[in-house]
């Protein structure tokens, strides 16, 4: 399976146009820390870790998405879990692609301070994240019984497009329902909580409404 450049996060995480956060440490299981052991475990190649490292059923629908898979695939990954062949594919072509983009390698993110937040029914803390002194941007991280770093919610300012023509396209059939359902479950609360504390404007806001009722039908 061929896996692109996780293009959008790169700008998000690069071109975002908030204040930057400052820089802090943050010991054990915190979002902060997650977020900063995320990156590391992507920059050497620790994929397993990497993947345990985020919301998985929201891997899932942005590898689905991104690269327009059958949905029976899509499900079967919902079901079973993502393929290690497949996880080390899409990261080892996330790091390289960030690196070639940004100019330098991810564990370099400067990981700032986080703020937790109710939105869509779930937990979430927002996590400031900056590649240059004067951008940062919001990853999301989602209360899963412990913190996991939520790709919907963190993509959204660049993946509305991309969930909105997989989830029109998607088959009338057991596979097709079980993803539909999982995007009930996982993007409806992620483009919740962007809109709520993402900082995006009104355009953003509306398409992701938009994207809220498509999904919640």
């Amino acid at each position: 399976m061929s896996m692109k450049n996780l293009v959008p996060l790169v700008l998000a995480l690069v071109i975002a146009a908030a204040a930057c956060g400052a820089s802090e440490e943050n010991p054990g299981s915190s979002p902060p820390a997650v977020v900063a052991g995320w990156a590391e475990s992507v920059e050497v190649r620790d994929f397993e870790t990497a993947t345990t490292a985020v919301f998985e059923p929201s891997m899932v629908i942005v590898l689905a998405a991104e690269n327009n898979l059958p949905a029976a695939d899509a499900a079967a990954m919902l079901s079973d879990g993502i393929p290690p062949a497949v996880a080390a594919a899409y990261w080892s072509s996330f790091r390289d692609g960030f690196g070639a983009f940004a100019g330098r390698p991810i564990s370099t993110l400067n990981v700032g301070s986080s703020e937790e937040v109710d939105a869509g029914g779930v937990r979430w803390a927002v996590v400031t994240v900056s590649a240059q002194e004067d951008a940062s941007a919001p990853v999301f991280t989602r209360d899963q019984e412990g913190w996991l770093v939520d790709l919907v919610a963190t993509l959204a300012p660049g993946f509305i497009e991309p969930l909105e023509a997989y989830l029109e396209a998607l088959p009338i059939d057991v596979d097709g329902d079980a993803v539909r359902l999982a995007y009930a479950d996982v993007v409806v609360p992620a483009m919740w909580a962007a809109i709520d504390a993402g900082g995006h404007d009104d355009d953003f806001a509306r398409r992701a409404l938009g994207l809220i009722e498509a999904a919640s039908g």
